[in-house]
């Protein structure tokens, strides 16, 4: 009808049931809000716990985004979302709105580089990588659909709202996703600490792909086999390999490094 707002369209399938399905942290809430790529159901404030210019910036943004907010105590927001780290301020989720190979692919920029992250299981280990990603402009992180953190409330809170600015694609099989991309003219560099070339070694500013494996395990073979070059992370100390949150966040930050030099 003439005149009236034209109906804003969600999924309905929630991130998850009880706690899991909210996201709560000023920093998170806000920049998911700000983003206006995962829109909240609904968002709850607790207004004796924000600041005003918080408050005034949170109705704000629902109101641009049409999502409803709601009003209540501590104590109820506490109940809400069983936490008590809320920050007073909460947010309903729907899924997160993953990218496909295709849209990948079809929008990357002139020499884009990219992460495959296999079977990274740790929400936390993940949100610090997806950080990391942001922090250095990896330009998209691609994830299998299986034995892998899905982006969830602890994944988005980890990343500290970084994962609303970032192109995350979910395959079936990373090996055939590592194939594609060698054939669109990436070279494939896997992170492993049997690699025979430090991270300064290796060319960062082609077209590139960082492969990084499970703690544990590592790398799969039938992905390993889709790479190009191995690289290792130079250590002097006693234990036996850095966690992998934080060898990403080295890698990343040496493709920037080569890159800006340049």
């Amino acid at each position: 009808m003439v005149g009236r707002k034209k109906k804003i369209r969600r999924s309905k399938t929630s991130l998850g049931n009880h706690q899991r399905g909210w996201l709560w942290g000023k920093h998170a809430v806000l920049e998911t809000l700000r983003a206006r790529r995962w829109i909240p159901f609904e968002v709850h404030v607790c207004p004796a716990l924000v600041d005003g210019q918080t408050l005034d910036e949170v109705q704000s943004l629902c109101r641009r985004s049409q999502i409803e907010l709601k009003m209540l105590e501590q104590d109820d927001l506490q109940r809400v979302v069983n936490a008590r780290d809320h920050q007073g301020l909460a947010a309903r989720m729907p899924k997160f709105p993953y990218t496909t190979l295709d849209g990948l692919i079809e929008h990357l920029p002139k020499r884009p580089f990219l992460l495959i992250l296999d079977r990274i299981q740790d929400p936390f280990n993940f949100g610090s990588i997806l950080r990391s990603a942001d922090l250095f402009a990896v330009d998209g992180i691609i994830i299998s659909n299986r034995e892998q953190a899905n982006v969830s409330s602890h994944v988005a809170r980890s990343s500290v709202g970084a994962v609303n600015y970032l192109n995350i694609c979910q395959v079936e099989s990373l090996a055939d996703a590592a194939q594609r991309l060698r054939a669109n003219g990436f070279r494939l560099i896997a992170a492993s600490e049997k690699g025979n070339l430090s991270p300064a070694e290796v060319d960062m500013q082609q077209n590139l792909v960082l492969v990084l494996g499970n703690e544990g395990a590592g790398i799969g073979q039938s992905l390993l086999e889709q790479c190009d070059d191995k690289c290792a992370i130079p250590q002097a100390g006693h234990v036996d390999s850095l966690n992998a949150s934080v060898a990403a966040g080295i890698l990343c930050y040496e493709v920037h490094r080569q890159r800006i030099a340049t």
